[in-house]
């Protein structure tokens, strides 16, 4: 089986993408199913149209200076042509104000959204019958929760799982999503809301859980190819 070509975006996080980025790499390579180069340039590695084109999936662990028009446009142009998108965790707190960057991403960490303590919680799939979920267990997870994301210029999300964010932890008192899928014109988004790395901290707990790491690798997948054999 031919593998995935995949253009993993880092370099800038107000996380610590020194840690996140190659655990990611590791565990996308690992499965056989991808073939990942990475870049810490991606609004310069964006303005290459024809380079971008040789990927299937785009998987975003940057939160960072914008891009250049070049890049945006290219990019914009390239989820909408197909290209399946990734975006993990502070990822959702990029570029407010790019309305297509919004669409894309459907619920994002804007003004009002917030996190309690990082802490262990379960997560709940609330869609069992998808490729990505179908057969796989709840589990729990040591993490930051997102709440209260912003949902955004009226995008259709299909929650595939959320998280009790519990009171006493600082959070809501209620289920908060986690997975989460939308469509940017041809483009299938996966939003990976988990995958806390603290600046500085080399505390990789959140990636080891085997949840994530199944989930993460399953979403790649079907946003890349409509299919999931993982």
């Amino acid at each position: 089986m031919q593998k995935i070509g995949t253009l993993l975006l880092s370099g800038a996080n107000n996380h610590d993408w020194k840690y996140s980025t190659p655990v990611i790499r590791a565990q996308l390579e690992a499965s056989g199913r991808f073939e990942v180069a990475v870049t810490e340039d991606p609004s310069r590695t964006l303005e290459d149209a024809q380079a971008l084109a040789s990927y299937s999936l785009i998987f975003m662990d940057y939160n960072g200076p914008e891009w250049s028009p070049a890049a945006k446009t290219n990019f914009e142009a390239a989820v909408a042509g197909g290209t399946g998108l990734v975006v993990m965790h502070a990822a959702d707190n990029a570029f407010p104000g790019w309305v297509e960057f919004e669409k894309m991403v459907g619920l994002l960490w804007r003004e009002g959204a917030s996190h309690g303590q990082f802490h262990e919680f379960p997560v709940t799939f609330v869609d069992r019958e998808h490729p990505i979920t179908k057969g796989l267990p709840d589990y729990r997870q040591t993490d930051e929760l997102y709440h209260k994301l912003v949902h955004m210029h009226g995008v259709k999300c299909h929650v595939l799982a959320t998280g009790y964010s519990a009171v006493e932890t600082g959070g809501t008192g209620r289920q908060e999503p986690i997975h989460v899928l939308t469509q940017y014109g041809k483009g299938r988004v996966f939003h990976q809301v988990l995958g806390h790395v603290g600046p500085g901290n080399p505390n990789l707990i959140a990636f080891e859980s085997d949840g994530f790491r199944r989930v993460t690798l399953r979403a790649c997948e079907f946003v890349a190819t409509g299919k999931v054999t993982l």
